[in-house]
């Protein structure tokens, strides 16, 4: 499942979910101005894909705000 990706401080927050073993994992894109792109994650585990999207968001926010204390795994760069 892919999020419809949001505009929060000029970045674009969007989430690529996938069902694995029973459970919803999320990755976080983040796309800056000018095309630089990250992708965050995955996160942990949540029963269902509302609920891994919405925590996905959330830490982009918070990595945006910088309020992100523990960083997690950055899995891609690109730009």
């Amino acid at each position: 499942m892919d999020s419809t990706p949001i505009e929060y401080r000029g970045c674009e927050l969007s989430v690529i979910v996938r069902h694995m073993a029973g459970e919803f994992v999320a990755t976080l894109l983040i796309e800056r101005p000018g095309g630089v792109r990250r992708a965050i994650g995955p996160f942990r585990a949540f029963p269902t894909a509302h609920a891994a999207a919405n925590f996905a968001i959330e830490c982009g926010k918070a990595e945006l705000d910088g309020r992100m204390t523990a960083r997690v795994p950055q899995v891609a760069v690109s730009g």
